[in-house]
């Protein structure tokens, strides 16, 4: 039904700046790059009429083709052909699902634009309609869950949004940034930004920084108020992986200083041995196992033999042990 109007819907010209350029209640496009589709409309001339409605205000909303009406915007296009369908007598809905089946077979949606989607559902179908559905048709997992986290992703900074888009954020720190309040979230956001971390990295960061808030009853902006931090931050001999593995560091000895102290006692206790080239040791995860690990790399069984032979003859073997129960 709603193909056999739009087809029967004649083309009006429409002056550009009658047309709203900002994302617009049908819109579904973020973080996009507009100079193939404007090299496109430059070489062939454009293929396709944006479809419109007409606003209360004597406008037009763009329902199908925003991209192509910012693009004729770059190209200073004063009019362009346009499908009105102002007097199609489609509902909210129908005019929604027009733009979002436009667009399904032609390209994968990011998250941020799957958020827009389901924003626009929210607003015009119910609940069970999209777990049932539209979840799906957007490869996501048909739970509350999830459908919360992407509604609730217009509640974050653009600058955030565009992050996430261009892989620089994980989904799961987008979800710990969504519990945190706008102020937290967006200097949490600068840290990470900052200090380039990847995605393990990321979680390991907001972990301690949470963690320290709660321990130390501070707002999470005042856990970066830390000379230590702005020393690493300022010193010109680091670059920015070093930067963050000393942040890292910093932060994982504010929330675990007993472990950070056991773990360094355990590390120069080693290194005094004198372990032969090849020979490592570990200790168990927060020293919560009862196993330490012994590694030789060798190249032969000669090689094997000489190392063993060095390790049974070294002093100090029996001491290695439990550094947290020695420091506590």
């Amino acid at each position: 039904m709603t193909l056999k109007i739009i087809s029967k819907t004649p083309e009006i010209f429409v002056n550009l700046n009658r047309i709203n350029q900002i994302p617009g209640p049908y819109c579904m496009s973020f973080g996009f790059d507009l100079d193939p589709l404007i090299n496109s409309i430059e070489n062939i001339g454009l293929l396709n009429s944006p479809f419109v409605v007409k606003t209360d205000n004597g406008k037009f909303d763009v329902v199908v083709g925003f991209r192509r009406i910012l693009a004729l915007k770059c190209l200073e296009w004063e009019e362009v052909p346009c499908r009105d369908l102002s007097d199609s007598g489609l509902s909210s809905l129908e005019l929604f699902l027009t733009s979002f089946h436009d667009n399904l077979p032609n390209r994968r949606f990011n998250d941020v634009e799957k958020g827009m989607i389901l924003r626009g559902l929210m607003a015009r179908t119910t609940v069970k309609k999209i777990l049932e559905v539209y979840m799906h048709l957007l490869y996501l997992p048909a739970r509350e869950s999830t459908l919360d986290v992407y509604l609730r992703m217009a509640d974050l900074d653009e600058t955030i949004t565009a992050s996430f888009v261009e892989g620089k954020l994980s989904l799961p720190t987008i979800k710990a940034l969504l519990d945190m309040d706008v102020d937290s979230r967006f200097e949490t956001y600068q840290w990470i930004n900052n200090l380039n971390l990847n995605f393990n990295q990321q979680l390991q960061f907001i972990e301690y920084t949470l963690d320290i808030s709660i321990k130390e009853r501070r707002m999470i902006p005042e856990v970066f108020v830390d000379s230590h931090l702005v020393l690493v931050m300022e010193d010109q001999k680091l670059n920015i992986p070093q930067k963050a593995k000393r942040v890292l560091g910093h932060l994982k000895s504010r929330r675990f200083p007993l472990l950070t102290r056991s773990e360094s006692a355990f590390q120069k206790k080693i290194a005094s041995l004198g372990l032969p080239e090849g020979v490592t040791v570990s200790c168990p995860p927060f020293f919560e196992g009862s196993d330490y690990r012994l590694q030789i790399s060798f190249k032969n069984g000669e090689t094997l033999r000489e190392k063993i032979e060095i390790l049974s003859a070294l002093k100090g073997l029996e001491e290695i042990g439990d550094p947290w129960e020695r420091n506590s």
